[in-house]
């Protein structure tokens, strides 16, 4: 009888033994995994945070070569025109000289209308600033748009340069569809530091009230043209603690963007 209580014993001790071992063990593998698992977790992020980086650089000389290239069109375009007007003065000369009045000042109207659409490029320093400014704004005076602009060189070097492309690309994208569809076809864009804050305001003309019959600013594809992106923006001018405002003045429907100057 004592002889198989002891055998229980060693039994039972062994069994304690194992499962101390068995629980150290958990302990360290449970302690391996959760260091394990926070390099996991520091080498993901490192890695996205490279990804981000690599695709903002991407996108930066995206927009870099796109503005070159944009210069490079309308230095051509200002290259031909001066080009031409020696001809264009001696033909005006000679309908004047003739006594052709009404021929010389159609031909002095219509090469004003060119000089009209052509658009003079901006360089306010702030090269990002720079591409979005003159790629938007020349292509409205294309359309017939009339531009009219008061830009600063303000950095918003606080802004992450994929989210400030978004915003100005999108309010601009608006402003130009919506003067296009109205009589009288005006955009007017200020970007100015005021009392501490750096500001975006865009204006567009309208014939009828866009925050009556679009309030929700809904997009459409022959609407007023300010649904499309709206929500965007006001999610980027909320992500850096903006103040965004809208409203409408003499014909004009207006975004104004105020962002505390850091």
């Amino acid at each position: 009888m004592e002889i198989v209580v002891s055998i229980l014993v060693v039994i039972v001790m062994l069994q304690f033994i194992l499962l101390r071992r068995a629980a150290k063990r958990r302990k360290k593998e449970k302690i391996q995994y959760e260091e394990h698992d926070k390099l996991l977790t520091q080498y993901v992020a490192a890695n996205l945070d490279m990804e981000k980086k690599l695709a903002e650089i991407k996108h930066d000389y995206q927009q870099q070569q796109d503005m070159a290239e944009e210069i490079r069109r309308i230095q051509e375009r200002s290259r031909l025109l001066k080009h031409d007007m020696k001809n264009h003065t001696l033909v005006i000369l000679t309908y004047l000289e003739e006594g052709r009045t009404e021929e010389a000042q159609k031909y002095a109207s219509d090469i004003l209308d060119k000089l009209n659409k052509m658009y003079t490029y901006v360089n306010v320093g702030n090269s990002l600033l720079n591409y979005i400014i003159n790629n938007k704004l020349s292509k409205a005076k294309e359309l017939g748009i009339e531009i009219k602009a008061e830009i600063e060189n303000l950095a918003f070097d606080y802004i992450d340069s994929v989210d400030f492309s978004a915003l100005l690309n999108n309010i601009l994208d608006n402003a130009v569809e919506g003067a296009f569809v109205s009589k009288e076809k005006q955009v007017q864009v200020q970007i100015l530091s005021r009392k501490g804050f750096d500001t975006i305001t865009v204006k567009n003309s309208i014939d009828t009230s866009v925050m009556d019959n679009n309030p929700k600013f809904m997009s459409t594809k022959e609407g007023e043209g300010h649904g499309y992106g709206m929500k965007q923006i006001r999610k980027i001018t909320e992500k850096y603690a903006g103040i965004l405002d809208l409203y409408e003045k003499k014909e004009m429907f207006a975004v104004s963007i105020m962002f505390q100057d850091q």
